[in-house]
């Protein structure tokens, strides 16, 4: 067996200091000192009208809270479509361009003028040498996972909401997620040792589309809804940031799950594998019991948090149809776009990917 791991993205020290904690400490000059998720002592206006934000997931935390209106700018890789956020509020694509990837121009920040910059999946480094370039108050963010490091998620939104003057959004996002969590865990966790039903996802985006072979050993749907990765069985470390693992074709067909799932990104490039007479088709029980289905992609750009919800209540309703019969998958759905959106995005999302579908 040919396991090969990747890791995506930096590892992020977790300082959450108490002054991360605090509404920040005023001046006489209209300022307020606070403390980042790195630790950094940051200065920023005490009225903060317009922001931007780089790096992967920034811009989605800041949506999420429900701050499109006072983005300034963003950056050249927002322009590309899939993302549920940019379907969300397609007047951010109007926005002038800061910009590449991973971090924008400090040039082009500076003529854009924002109050405050908000920078994910970076460094302490990288944020001081930004706000150094600029002049402009950097305030580093670091949006954990909703499995093991949701409690970084959550800090996250809080410190935009201090920043902001917008905390109340963060308390009730808070609230939202774990009532859907809790609510999956509640729905499935009595199911989990009396079926023993296994699952293998495929296709897992991680920094583009990827075949079959792509996987987690920490699948966030599966973790919700009680049901057994056969990946899990690999001996792969539980990451804060989302991590690649990349298994033989043979290996899926001798674990032989009984259902399959694939990534929505990976779909096209999955087909040839799945395809009528390919030995997955042939051998695996999910083909025979018609137990093969899509999922929409969570990894674009960092993590699309609605989308891990959703994908959730997919799982569920698809292994465990008795238990979730009293759930409409597509309202579920809508609801949760809503919420942490702002928008409906339902529609955009079908007519982009074919995800929540029967292969």
């Amino acid at each position: 067996m040919k396991i090969i791991i990747i890791f995506f993205g930096l590892f992020f020290p977790i300082l959450l200091l108490s002054g991360c904690h605090s509404s920040g400490n005023k001046n006489s000059s209209g300022q307020v000192g606070i403390t980042d998720m790195y630790g950094r002592q940051v200065v920023i206006p005490e009225e903060v009208d317009k922001i931007a934000g780089v790096g992967p997931g920034a811009l989605r935390l800041l949506v999420y809270m429900g701050l499109a209106n006072r983005i300034s700018g963003i950056e050249d890789v927002e322009l590309r479509p899939g993302r549920p956020y940019a379907f969300a509020w397609p007047e951010l694509l109007e926005k002038p361009i800061i910009g590449p990837y991973m971090g924008g121009d400090a040039e082009l920040i500076t003529v854009n003028a924002p109050d405050v910059i908000f920078m994910a999946f970076s460094s302490a480094s990288d944020a001081d040498q930004l706000q150094k370039n600029t002049g402009i108050p950097v305030v580093a963010l670091n949006s954990g996972n909703l499995r093991n490091a949701r409690n970084l998620f959550f800090e996250s939104l809080r410190l935009i909401g201090r920043i902001t003057g917008n905390e109340e959004r963060a308390d009730s996002l808070k609230h939202f997620v774990m009532s859907q969590i809790q609510l999956l865990d509640s729905l499935t966790s009595f199911k989990a040792d009396k079926t023993k039903l296994t699952a293998y996802v495929g296709g897992v985006s991680f920094r583009g589309a990827r075949g079959i072979a792509s996987t987690e050993a920490h699948y966030t749907p599966f973790v919700f809804t009680n049901v057994r990765n056969v990946a899990g069985d690999l001996n792969v470390k539980e990451s804060v940031n989302p991590t690649g693992t990349y298994v033989d074709i043979e290996q899926i067909i001798l674990w032989n799950p009984d259902f399959m799932f694939i990534d929505g990104a990976g779909l096209d490039l999955v087909q040839r594998d799945i395809t009528s007479g390919s030995p997955l088709a042939e051998t695996l029980r999910a083909f025979e019991k018609g137990n093969v289905y899509t999922l929409m992609p969570h990894n674009w750009y960092s993590t699309n948090f609605e989308n891990v919800l959703i994908n959730s209540w997919f799982v569920g309703k698809t292994i465990y149809p008795g238990t979730f019969s009293g759930f409409c998958f597509e309202q579920k759905a809508r609801e949760i776009y809503r919420f942490m959106l702002g928008r409906d995005v339902f529609d955009k999302m079908k007519s982009t990917y074919n995800g929540w579908e029967k292969l």
